[in-house]
């Protein structure tokens, strides 16, 4: 019997992955908005098309060194999140970030039962920061692997950032 003659393809190495860089925003206001129409799709799955989204205005305290410190979140209600359907789902990240312009602009689906809880908090003034973390600016992009909105005490800093 024949020993395996051994395999001559080199194996490809999987590229480290990088530390997730954190994005902190100091909240300086926001701005909710609401439309619904008729859904005119040939076959639509819902007779209505529903259109909600918050709208977070702030300054990017960290990472330093971008062209601005501006930036303009939209968190959008996504049918796509619900228990049930998600499980199925494998996404790649929780968002974005694009630095095209002044300001950053970032979009950030969740669920639609978050919504108004979150407006609840933020009608009442008890957000102050976003939190996110994801991947560094690449061609003036960054994809978000997580994110939360919260009032940030000097404790709660996230590892890695200065005091």
């Amino acid at each position: 019997m024949a020993a395996d003659p051994k395999s001559t393809t080199k194996k490809r190495r999987r590229k480290p992955s990088e530390p997730d860089v954190y994005y902190v925003v100091a909240i300086d206001g926001w701005d909710w908005g609401c439309s619904l129409s008729l859904n005119m799709e040939r076959q639509p799955i819902d007779s209505y098309h529903e259109f909600r989204h918050l709208r977070v205005r702030g300054r990017l305290l960290h990472p330093k060194g971008l062209r601005t410190d501006r930036i303009e979140l939209t968190f959008l209600p996504s049918k796509d999140l619900e228990s049930e359907v998600r499980n199925a789902l494998r996404p790649l990240g929780v968002g974005s970030l694009d630095r095209y312009g002044d300001p950053v602009t970032g979009l950030l689906p969740l669920p639609e039962d978050a919504l108004p809880p979150i407006l609840q908090m933020m009608i009442g003034d008890r957000f102050k920061f976003v939190v996110m973390h994801g991947t560094r600016f690449s061609h003036r992009r960054a994809t978000l692997h997580g994110f939360r909105l919260e009032k940030l005490d000097a404790d709660d800093v996230p590892e890695g950032l200065p005091a």
